[in-house]
């Protein structure tokens, strides 16, 4: 991408954004959006990746398929307040919701909802719908008109972080279009990454204490790169895509999981599951000494709750 267009009018920056359902998924060239391929390498990249694989991350990666969706609202679906589950997290919007919208039926409980007449992202953690009562732990709004935004010091999204699941997640439009232009999401091992460090884009941590000796903690926020001399010979469409991904836009320090290095998958607009498992099994080749750490911006700091 050509530097004069950083930068460029709000118009001129859509065009350069992939869409989803006609709406920009964030303006051109913005976080997630931009290429890093030849971007610096942080001068303590290997003692970072030294650092969360002896704090105990050595699963593979994975993709984790079947269970995230988002939910196509327009004009006509109701607005409803979200109700804070959390004295630490706040809704400052109310959310399009109907009846039927979906809900990851996992543990975090994610919801997403993308109004393609305004072109607004909403999600959420830890949500719930009940007789028509709209709940959540913690969650974000952002327009996707425009570069992402990221949020106030100290507040997640739908993930740790404060990034955007919706963002860095997997699209099956994204397959259908012939490649991912954009950066992905990462959940690490839980208790291997910083407690309270991060960098922007990244706003919060999920304040799990680190479970390492060292004084390098990846902070959440960390974009990391698949390197380039990584083979992906004999894998499917699929898993190439993925790993074409990771090397081209590289991936994001975005939460933590119990035990696998996931990357985050949403299915057809339809809610069926359409990804190959034996191909995307490919993935499980990767580990997180394959990375490295792109050169971090300046290291911010949250506290306990």
């Amino acid at each position: 991408m050509s530097a004069a267009l950083v930068g460029a009018d709000p118009i001129a920056r859509q065009r350069l954004a992939p869409l989803y359902y006609g709406c920009p998924v964030f303006a051109g060239n913005d976080y997630y959006s931009a290429p890093v391929i030849d971007a610096q390498v942080d001068p303590n990249s290997e003692a970072y990746i030294a650092s969360v694989r002896k704090a105990g991350d050595t699963a593979p990666f994975s993709a984790s398929t079947g269970v995230e969706k988002v939910n196509l609202a327009n004009d006509n679906t109701p607005s409803r307040t979200v109700m804070q589950k959390s004295p630490y997290h706040h809704f400052s919007v109310s959310y399009p919701w109907a009846a039927g919208f979906y809900i990851e039926p996992r543990s975090d409980r994610h919801a997403m909802v993308v109004q393609t007449q305004t072109c607004d992202l909403y999600e959420a953690y830890g949500t719930s719908y009940r007789n028509g009562r709209l709940s959540a732990y913690s969650g974000a709004h952002w327009d996707l008109r425009k570069p992402f935004a990221p949020l106030t010091k100290g507040d997640p999204s739908a993930m740790a972080s404060g990034l955007s699941l919706f963002a860095g997640m997997v699209r099956w439009e994204d397959y259908e279009s012939g490649s991912i232009s954009h950066a992905l999401n990462w959940a690490a091992t839980a208790h291997t990454v910083a407690e309270y460090d991060f960098v922007l884009p990244a706003s919060d941590t999920d304040r799990l204490p680190f479970y390492g000796k060292s004084s390098y903690q990846l902070p959440y926020g960390a974009r990391l790169r698949l390197k380039a001399s990584f083979s992906t010979a004999g894998w499917g469409p699929q898993s190439q895509m993925v790993a074409t991904a990771m090397k081209t836009y590289g991936i994001y320090l975005a939460d933590t999981g119990p035990s696998s290095n996931a990357l985050y998958f949403a299915n057809a607009e339809d809610g069926g599951d359409p990804w190959n498992s034996s191909d995307l099994s490919h993935l499980s080749k990767i580990h997180i000494g394959d990375f490295e750490v792109l050169k971090l911006p300046r290291i911010e700091h949250v506290g306990p709750h």
